[in-house]
């Protein structure tokens, strides 16, 4: 249950971005970002952040930091203990494993840190990190709280929900 939850929420957070490159005439191919140290955010880190009121114990985890001559600094994280309402019956999705996010947004959102670093352990996020580059898709530049209720209508939208 838990897979479909995690490949559902991130169709949902795909397809709500728009691409970066390409066109409708001509695909271009998509930009590859250059990792990059950033001085505040490193995978492996755990942070608190600016959640919605019924998510008090969600957390985000940063996974890679890149950097794109376009966008600028782009962190990815994996958010946990989320709650998006499945009003079909089925399971509620509670993490998503990839949310490209960028760097100033990241900044408006998170509050203390909870982990400095675990051990050099990241979730495996890489499977959804290439799917957002096969789909050349762009980063939220809104807050992670603005991001997951988002992804919360665009779910329950798709499930016929009211």
């Amino acid at each position: 249950m838990r897979k479909c939850a995690q490949s559902f929420a991130l169709f949902i957070l795909l397809g709500s971005l728009t691409p970066t490159a390409g066109s409708q005439d001509k695909p271009q191919p998509c930009p590859s970002p250059e990792e990059v140290k950033d001085p505040k955010f490193v995978p492996g880190q755990v942070w608190k952040y600016k959640n919605r009121s019924h998510e008090d114990a969600s957390t985000l985890t940063i996974l890679k930091v890149e950097s794109l001559p376009t966008t600028g600094t782009i962190v990815h994280i994996r958010i946990d203990k989320v709650r998006l309402e499945n009003c079909a019956g089925g399971p509620d999705a509670n993490f998503f494993a990839h949310v490209p996010i960028a760097r100033e947004a990241l900044e408006r959102s998170v509050t203390t840190s909870v982990k400095q670093k675990k051990e050099g352990k990241v979730p495996d996020f890489h499977e959804a990190y290439a799917e957002w580059r096969k789909q050349c898709a762009d980063v939220y530049r809104i807050t992670v709280a603005e991001a997951v209720q988002e992804a919360e209508e665009s779910f329950r939208k798709d499930l016929g929900c009211k």
